[in-house]
């Protein structure tokens, strides 16, 4: 029996007596760290001003995107309903953005100004994934 460190993914030390919690290693992969997605949203603004901006910025995104879901009728509109409004920062919004988009899926005159208004918002909050060089405007 091996007495090096083990990878216990599932937590299953605690049902097999043989592995004791001393010799499990826990590995946390960077590639999969939050902070790594988008390190330029991460970053936090370094005055007051900056900061008061900023959360001004996340609102009137939240709200944007609230108008987006209200009429929603199906059960994905519930869901994103729900998870928009449980959004706490704009990295949240970024990862809902993909479902709404899809979701305003029809080719009316006001859902294709709608999914403009969101292209729009998107690419002001989060620059560098849409090939922009320009720094970010809003850093949460």
């Amino acid at each position: 029996m091996s007495t090096s460190p083990r990878y216990d993914p599932l937590g299953l030390s605690e049902l097999d007596s043989r592995l004791a919690p001393e010799s499990v290693e826990f590995v946390i992969e960077p590639a999969f760290a939050a902070d790594s997605m988008l390190p330029e949203a991460q970053a936090l603004p370094a005055s007051h001003g900056e900061r008061v901006e900023a959360r001004r910025a996340f609102v009137e995104m939240k709200q944007l995107f609230m108008h987006a879901v209200e009429n929603l009728a199906h059960r994905k509109g519930a869901w994103l309903r729900a998870q928009v409004r449980a959004a706490e920062d704009p990295v949240d919004l970024w990862l809902l953005r993909g479902p709404l988009l899809s979701a305003l899926r029809e080719d009316d005159l006001a859902t294709r100004t709608l999914r403009a208004a969101l292209y729009r918002t998107l690419d002001r909050t989060f620059p560098e994934a849409f090939g922009s060089t320009g720094p970010a405007q809003i850093r949460f």
